[in-house]
């Protein structure tokens, strides 16, 4: 007995009767996942495709993929955990540089970054404990403070300061006690004289990168931040 099911074709969006697919929304989800729910389809038994189709076959599955997009385009995810202009497509297939830039941050967003580093440093002993660590906020509250366009930029910016203040708190202490290793304790006065200033001054950019000052040979392209 042969079986006759509609909506698997090559293109598949012939038959759509609730989805606007001249909308950016659409047009973001195919782009990024119909390849994917194409060869999903063609994966299934019939009676997999069968069941499929009663439950209401790629137009419901494209309306699902869609939900994980805004009207603009943009990628947010379920629930919109993803501020938007902060998906960078599927690993390797999106050339970094594009993003991975380094834009002015404000000092209110670098202070803020500055004080969690020097808390959690404090709080955990020096080691980065991801279960307790409040950077995310960080990042998320500066994220929706400024365009979409400078999110993924500002971001790769702010890391890199959070990388030179843990640095330089980790050389503090090191100076002070060379024997220390993170997780042992230590006297959090040693950071007093570590200010997000003192570390910032001793910061130069090179490439997309920042570089403590000292660690640069030579070099007449390097522009401090």
């Amino acid at each position: 007995m042969s079986m006759n099911i509609s909506g698997f074709g090559a293109g598949g969006n012939s038959a759509y009767k609730s989805i606007n697919t001249s909308s950016k929304q659409y047009k973001a989800a195919a782009d990024e996942f119909l390849d994917s729910v194409i060869a999903e389809e063609a994966m299934m038994t019939p009676e997999q495709k069968m069941m499929y189709e009663l439950l209401g076959g790629r137009e419901a599955h494209m309306r699902n993929v869609m939900s994980n997009f805004n009207s603009d385009g943009d990628f947010v995810g379920p629930g919109g955990v993803v501020v938007p202009g902060m998906y960078h497509g599927r690993d390797g297939e999106v050339d970094r540089s594009t993003w991975q830039q380094l834009i002015d941050v404000s000092d209110d967003a670098r202070q803020k970054m500055f004080d969690n580093v020097k808390r959690e440093f404090i709080q955990e002993n020096g080691i980065s404990n991801g279960d307790t660590t409040k950077r995310s906020k960080i990042f998320r509250e500066y994220q929706l403070s400024v365009k979409k366009e400078d999110r993924a930029k500002g971001t790769w910016t702010l890391q890199q300061y959070e990388g030179k203040y843990r640095s330089a708190m980790y050389a503090a202490v090191k100076a002070a006690n060379p024997k220390w290793e993170p997780g042992q304790p230590f006297d959090p006065s040693i950071l007093d004289s570590v200010t997000r200033e003192s570390v910032e001054s001793q910061l130069v950019k090179r490439g997309n990168t920042l570089v403590k000052r000292s660690s640069v040979s030579g070099s007449t392209l390097d522009v401090k931040i």
